[in-house]
C-alpha cells in the first residue's frame, strides 16, 4: 500500500514538474465564482473580490465563470472548476417564482438572472459542491420551487434592521442554530446564537422543495437552508466573505468547507 502511494505521488511530481507547476499549485481546488458582469480588464467590484480574496486566503484557487444562457453553457463552464460560489447582488425577478412586480421591487438584472439560474439548476443536478450567499441563497430556494418577500419591511412585521435603512453599511443581528449537525453549525462551530452581516431587503417566503431551514433570524427570517441530498449545498442569507474580509478569519470554514467537499 505505502509502494502504490509513492508511485502515484513520483508521478504526480513528474506531471506537475512538466507542467511548470508547483505541487502546491496543482492541489489547490477551483473555486468557480459566479458571473456579475464583463469585467474586461479584471478590475472587479469590490464585492466579487470580497470573495476571490476568502477563495485565496482559505487556500483555494478562484475561477471567475463566464455568463452563462443556457444548461448547457453552464455545465460546460463548471466543468473547469471544482466547486461553485453563488453570490450576492441584485433582486430576481418575480416571475421566476409566479408574482408580479412589487411596487418595492428594487434593480433586477434578467441576464444574470439567466446565467445564475443555468448554474444553479446544473449544481442541483449534477451533485457539484455549493456555497450560496445572499442573492445566491434566495437564488437557489427559488430553483427549487420557492418564493420571495419581494420587501421584507412592508410584507413582514420586525423589529429588525435587515439592510442599514441609509444603506451605508452592514446591518447586524442575531442567527439561531438549532441543529448541531448542520453545515452551517459545522461552519460556525456548533448550534447556538451568532451576530451575522446582514444585506438584504428580500427573503424566503416559501421554502422550496427539498431543503432544510438551519438557521433562523428572531423575526423568523429564514438565515440558512441545506439540500441534504446533495454533497455540499450550503446557503446563507449573510455574507461570510466580508466577514472574511474584515477579519474574521473564524468564517473562514465556509470556503475552507466548500473545497473540501
Amino acid at each position: 500500500m505505502k509502494k502504490s502511494i509513492a508511485v502515484i505521488l513520483c508521478l504526480l511530481i513528474v506531471l506537475t514538474a512538466l507542467s511548470g507547476i508547483s505541487l502546491a499549485e496543482a492541489a489547490k481546488v477551483r473555486v468557480g465564482i459566479s458571473w456579475v458582469a464583463d469585467y474586461p480588464d479584471g478590475d472587479y467590484d469590490e464585492d466579487t473580490q470580497a470573495y476571490m480574496n476568502a477563495v485565496e486566503k482559505a487556500g483555494g484557487e478562484w475561477v471567475y465563470l463566464p455568463c452563462a444562457t443556457d444548461e448547457a453553457s453552464a455545465r460546460a463552464a463548471l466543468a473547469e472548476v471544482d466547486c461553485l460560489i453563488l453570490t450576492g447582488g441584485e433582486d430576481i425577478g418575480p416571475a421566476y417564482y409566479g408574482e408580479e412586480p412589487d411596487e418595492m421591487l428594487e434593480t433586477v438584472n434578467d441576464v444574470r438572472d439567466v446565467s445564475d439560474f443555468a448554474y444553479a439548476k446544473v449544481v442541483l443536478a449534477d451533485d457539484i459542491p455549493t456555497l450560496a450567499t445572499c442573492r445566491g441563497f434566495q437564488l437557489v430556494n427559488v430553483a427549487c420551487g420557492g418564493t420571495l418577500y419581494q420587501d421584507i419591511p412592508t410584507m413582514v412585521e420586525s423589529e429588525i434592521d435587515h439592510r442599514d435603512p441609509a444603506q451605508e453599511d452592514f446591518a447586524y443581528h442575531t442567527i439561531a442554530i438549532a441543529d448541531g449537525d448542520s453545515l452551517v453549525a459545522k461552519a460556525m462551530g456548533g448550534a447556538g446564537e451568532y451576530t451575522v452581516n446582514s444585506w438584504h431587503h428580500q427573503g424566503v417566503k416559501e421554502l422550496g422543495e427539498g431543503l432544510t431551514v438551519t438557521a433562523v433570524a428572531p423575526d423568523g427570517i429564514v438565515e440558512a437552508f441545506e439540500k441534504k441530498d446533495l454533497t455540499f449545498m450550503l446557503c446563507v442569507q449573510f455574507h461570510p466573505e466580508w466577514h472574511v474580509d474584515d477579519g474574521s478569519d473564524e468564517f473562514l470554514a465556509f470556503f475552507t468547507m466548500l473545497m473540501e467537499a
